[in-house]
């Protein structure tokens, strides 16, 4: 439901010569598939985020990695909120001295549920290092990210309920009619409870 494992492409495009090209920009279409369509920093799926739209962020700044420019193994799909408050940020440059406190986790070379776990209310919060620099960083806890979480956690309740539900409706067909009119208050109170869900 959330963070799910990102796995780069062996080989993305490169010219007649072997080399990258230089507008990186190119490889939009392969780098939002390897980042499953979502955000790497807040996790929003493009559909979740209307006419926010993504961006191609250079996980390692241009400003300080400019041997990396073209290098698509370097881009990540980003919303256009955590790129703009990325932007040439890095803290491994910025503040020598930060005893790995202060930093980013690589999308792919990191499960980032073992540095982060979501509560009922869509909350990001920090389960080691660095992650709760980079949840201050970037603002991942802002409303607009938050509701998207907590909208994943509801509608998955309700699924799991409405499944459940039909599952339950089908073995009732066969079954007597006395085992029939006991079940149907307890269907309608868990019909109920998805309807508590989803309103």
């Amino acid at each position: 439901m959330h963070f799910p494992a990102l796995v780069r492409r062996k080989n993305y495009r490169t010219k007649p010569c072997g080399n990258y090209y230089a507008d990186y920009r190119i490889y939009k279409d392969e780098i939002s598939e390897d980042c499953k369509h979502r955000c790497v920093y807040c996790d929003a799926k493009l559909e979740e985020i209307g006419g926010e739209g993504m961006h191609l962020d250079h996980f390692k700044p241009q400003k300080y990695f400019p041997e990396l420019s073209s290098d698509p193994n370097n881009l990540v799909l980003a919303c256009a909120k955590c790129n703009q408050l990325k932007s040439d940020w890095w803290p491994e440059i910025a503040e020598r001295s930060n005893k790995g406190l202060h930093g980013f986790i690589d999308p792919f070379e990191k499960d980032k549920l073992k540095y982060f776990s979501v509560n009922e209310k869509g909350e990001l919060t920090s389960i080691k290092p660095p992650s709760a620099y980079f949840i201050d960083l970037l603002l991942l806890n802002r409303l607009t990210r938050v509701n998207i979480r907590r909208r994943r956690i509801i509608t998955s309740k309700a699924n799991s309920l409405m499944e459940s539900i039909i599952s339950e409706m089908e073995s009732l067909n066969k079954q007597p009619i006395e085992v029939i009119e006991k079940r149907i208050p307890i269907l309608a109170a868990a019909l109920s409870e998805v309807r508590q869900l989803i309103i």
